[in-house]
């Protein structure tokens, strides 16, 4: 946020007159300079540039690399291979881990070199495709530090464990640790607030430093965002000395081509970089010339800075660096929970507050007034002055808030705002233009509390001037006529009164704003509940008088299917009697049709309750539409134009392909017998993505990705009376005897039990479309393969034997003969204890045969599981005529399990069987 801050409103040991205070201004300024200086490095060090692309040839190096093997001049070293300089064995672990893409510029492979020059501390990762070896001198004194470090680290960690549980005791703990650890004459922690100035929150330093930075504060711009995102990434930076002559880097001829633009070497993550001038000059006004700053990060986000001076040059050994670094990350793992046993009591307190007013809440009838009357209101939490409660145009305060009509204002403007659910600002003021209540409401939380976002809950709280120490004048001067920022020469303590902020919002606090706008929201529901219970009755008496349309329409049907189906019979039995046997084919068809008729009949109301036993797969729905157009086109006949319409890159949907087979099939007659007079006839498929939105103004689906299949027609359409009722069963326009009234209904429970949903739009004169949404499969189509073997085929080579399980002793009886007939082995079980015993035997089984329906207290599904207990590979095959979801898990089987719906054909039967064996 910006801080505006007035002439007038500082004073201090430093009272000069002041411009205005532009942050931004400042921020933007210092994003322009450059991190570091481009082609040179600081001179304690020596770096190598090589290309992996040219067998890590070295194509630039400083021009001090002759320190490496004792005065070869760097321009020698160009075009060398890197293993020639720094070994065989070095250069093929730096290629494998360069061709891993091991060696990020955040976390570079460090190791040791025992070199003509001395031994050297390198550190190497990758940029910009470059592979950037840095090398650092190790002197003799260098070992004996790295050991005394590391005995004295164990110390460091072991007084920050025993400093309690204070964030200013750890801090202080650590920057004396770090200070002991590498010498420096001041360590401080420099933490970020939630604008990115920094704060001195902890500082020790020697005795006879007069000039302390502890408690102050330094603008953003000191430390720029492009900055920031460096040091989040690499953790840690020194300079020995600022005023040490940065050494240039020398580029070989041959790698810098006229084909190749000139481009400086990215120095982001060197550790050698030599910083930039202005850096620079910041430390020379402060008295500073050797320095190191260490990230400190919590959760992954920079949370601020262990930062080390010295008034004369210093270089810390590679040992003093590695356990600086370590205490610092030992500091920063400690730093959630310091901070959360800060706000831990607050917390607790506005905890059981939420308990007690959602107790409240349950009991009530009324939600508002069980926000706003009791004990316990929601001006309760959070510690704040006032609350209220907008509902539309209503404005219901609590407390001390703001008036009605700037309280709507405010909620006006959230809601424009869009996107999220929960708001929260410490300086209204600066968020929403022309706020005139910053005295009671500078701070306020706002939470919505239905989707369309006219009702929610605002909390407020007052401002809290204090007094804000800067380290210097936070204004920086700019350079005129350049638009450079000048650093600041002096870093007496500036005070600044600061108007208009309130106490910033705990993440707990947003945590408990949430749960309470979930819990009303559920009391809301439950409130709605009861008025949907009332609809829901006033269904089940229209539902009740569907039913009885429902009973006389199958009686209707199947009294005139049986009445086929027996007089067939009674006429063959009474033919063979009388020795007339030629005229039994006649009668058998007869029965077979009415037969057939009663199944297809069986099927739709399945498919209507949404019981039908699926095998859904991924289905291409393009392929299905083109292999089914001929079919479509016969059906519906030459006076209707047909017309397919299919999308490129069409997804694969996930359901039964001979079901869609049919609802297609059905919608299309649907849509021949709405044209008499000929017309078109279209079907479309594309994909769909339906959102939160949509899914919640339609309750019947869920949001997701689905393919859309239309069936549209030019006919008569349909009044919207009509609509309402077309997938009711036996509902039909059509006159008697024309119409079953069960093909929509099939349509709609197909479209249901496969996850998806189905919608019809029409109008009068203007034609009906049908659109079918299916859900998008990910996996692929499978390959469709030929099942046209036949029953009475040659018996199986290897034979085998299958147990049959059924209650009804017909079915026992007629699977088992053609089971026979194949040339299998048969057992025959009437109910799954009966099975479980030949199953818990000795004797080989190969496939088991099963009804869904048993008796026993065994169902189909139960056995077959508890049977590839015994025999994990067993196959199974279901017979059903009604099996419940739970049974056949929504129409998904297992690997090795398939099903068959009754009635069904015996040479269906036996080509199943012989594909599964």
């Amino acid at each position: 946020m910006t801080i505006q801050t007035r002439p007038n409103r500082l004073r201090g040991l430093a009272a000069q007159k002041m411009a205005p205070f532009e942050p931004d201004c400042a921020d933007s300024l210092c994003a322009q300079e450059p991190i570091h200086i481009p082609g040179a490095i600081q001179p304690h060090g020596v770096l190598l540039v090589a290309d992996p692309a040219r067998n890590l040839a070295i194509v630039a190096a400083s021009e001090n690399a002759g320190l490496l093997s004792g005065g070869t001049q760097s321009n020698t070293l160009l075009g060398v291979p890197v293993e020639e300089v720094l070994g065989e064995g070095f250069a093929a672990s730096l290629k494998e881990l360069a061709a891993a893409g091991e060696l990020p510029g955040e976390t570079p492979w460090e190791t040791a070199l025992d070199l003509p020059g001395g031994v050297f501390e390198t550190m190497s990762h990758t940029q910009d495709g470059m592979v950037l070896v840095e090398l650092e001198p190790v002197a003799p004194r260098d070992e004996q530090e790295a050991l005394t470090a590391a005995r004295a680290l164990q110390r460091m960690i072991a007084r920050l464990r025993a400093s309690g549980g204070r964030l200013e005791d750890l801090a202080r703990v650590a920057v004396q640790g770090i200070r002991q650890l590498t010498g420096y004459e001041r360590v401080l922690i420099y933490r970020f607030d939630q604008d990115w100035h920094g704060q001195t929150l902890a500082e020790d330093m020697v005795d006879d430093w007069d000039q302390s930075l502890d408690g102050l504060h330094f603008p953003a711009s000191d430390i720029p965002a492009q900055a920031r995102e460096l040091y989040r990434r690499s953790l840690i930076r020194w300079v020995p000395s600022r005023d040490a002559v940065p050494i240039p880097l020398h580029k070989d001829p041959a790698w810098e081509t006229q084909d190749l633009p000139a481009k400086p070497i990215d120095l982001s993550f060197s550790r050698l970089r030599s910083l930039s001038p202005i850096h620079l000059q910041y430390h020379r006004n402060m008295g500073v010339d050797g320095s190191m700053s260490l990230s400190i990060l919590h959760e992954g986000q920079l949370w601020g800075l262990m930062v080390c001076h010295h008034r004369r040059p210093h270089r810390p050994s590679p040992g003093q660096r590695a356990a600086a670094a370590a205490l610092t990350d030992a500091f920063a793992l400690r730093i959630g929970g310091a901070e959360q046993r800060g706000t831990e009591e607050a917390r607790r307190a506005d905890t059981q507050r939420l308990s007690e007013l959602m107790a409240h809440m349950a009991e009530a009838d009324d939600v508002s007034a069980a926000l706003t009357a009791g004990s316990v209101t929601i001006a309760s939490l959070f510690g704040c002055t006032g609350a209220a409660v907008v509902r539309g145009e209503e404005v219901e305060r609590l407390g001390t808030a703001p008036p009605a009509a700037d309280v709507l204002r405010l909620s006006t403007w959230l809601r424009a705002r869009g996107g999220e659910e929960i708001f929260h600002s410490d300086h209204l003021g600066a968020d929403f233009p022309d706020w005139a209540h910053a005295v009671i409401a500078s701070g306020a939380l706002g939470v919505f509390l239905n989707a369309e976002r006219s009702d929610m809950i605002l909390w407020f709280r007052p401002e809290e001037p204090h007094l804000v120490s800067w380290g210097g004048n936070p204004n920086k001067a700019v350079e005129e006529g350049q638009g450079a920022i000048m650093p600041r020469q002096s870093f007496e303590r500036w005070v600044e009164e600061r108007h208009g902020y309130a106490r910033p919002w705990a993440g707990w606090e947003l945590e408990i704003a949430a749960t309470l706008r979930h819990a009303i929201t559920e009391v809301i529901i439950r409130s709605l509940s009861r008025i949907t219970e009332l609809n829901e009755r006033l269904r089940q008496a229209q539902k009740m008088e569907a039913v009885g349309q429902l009973t006389g329409g199958i009686a209707h049907d199947f009294n005139n299917l049986l009445t086929g189906i027996v007089g067939s019979l009674e006429l063959m039995r009474n033919r063979v009697a009388q020795g007339r046997t030629g005229e039994l084919d006649r009668y058998l068809g007869v029965a077979m049709t009415a037969a057939n008729r009663a199944a297809a009949l069986t099927h739709r109301l399945l498919a209507f309750s949404r019981r039908q036993t699926l095998d859904p797969k991924p289905t291409d729905v393009n392929r299905l539409v083109a292999s089914m157009e001929e079919l479509i086109r016969r059906t519906v006949g030459p006076s209707i134009h047909v017309e397919t319409v299919m999308s490129g890159g069409l997804w694969m949907t996930l359901c039964d392909a001979n079901q869609l087979e049919n609802a297609l099939l059905n919608l299309s007659i649907n849509a021949r017998d709405a044209m008499p007079d000929g017309g078109r006839l279209t079907i479309e498929a594309a994909n769909a993505r339906l959102d939160d939105a949509y899914a919640r103004r339609h309750h019947d689906l869920s949001p997701g990705q689905y393919v859309a299949i239309s069936v549209s027609d030019t006919g008569a359409g349909m009044p919207p009376e009509v609509v309402a009722r077309a997938f009711d069963p036996f509902f039909t326009t059509k006159p008697l005897g024309q119409g079953t009234g069960l093909g929509l209904s099939m349509v709609y429970g197909f479209a249901k039990q496969s996850n998806g949903y189905v919608r019809i739009y029409s109008e009068p004169g203007q034609g009906t479309t049908v659109r079918i949404y299916l859900p998008r499969s990910s996996e692929a189509a499978e390959a469709e393969r030929d099942r046209a073997e036949t029953l009475f085929l040659a018996p199986a080579p290897e034979g085998g034997t299958v147990l049959v399980v059924d209650d009804e002793p017909a079915v026992r009886m007629l699977v088992g003969e053609v089971l026979r007939d194949l040339g299998y082995g048969v057992i025959e079980a009437a109910d799954g204890p009966q099975a479980m015993k030949a199953l818990e035997g000795d004797r080989r089984i190969d496939l088991l045969v099963t009804d869904v329906g048993l008796p026993g207290g065994m169902n189909g599904r139960q056995l077959a599981d508890a049977g590839r207990v015994r025999r994990p590979d067993l196959k199974v095959l279901f017979i059903t005529g009604y099996a419940e979801n739970a049974v056949v898990r929504n129409g998904l089987l297992d690997t090795g399990m398939q099903v068959m719906t009754k009635p069904f054909a015996m040479d269906a039967l036996a080509s199943k069987i012989r594909s599964m064996l």
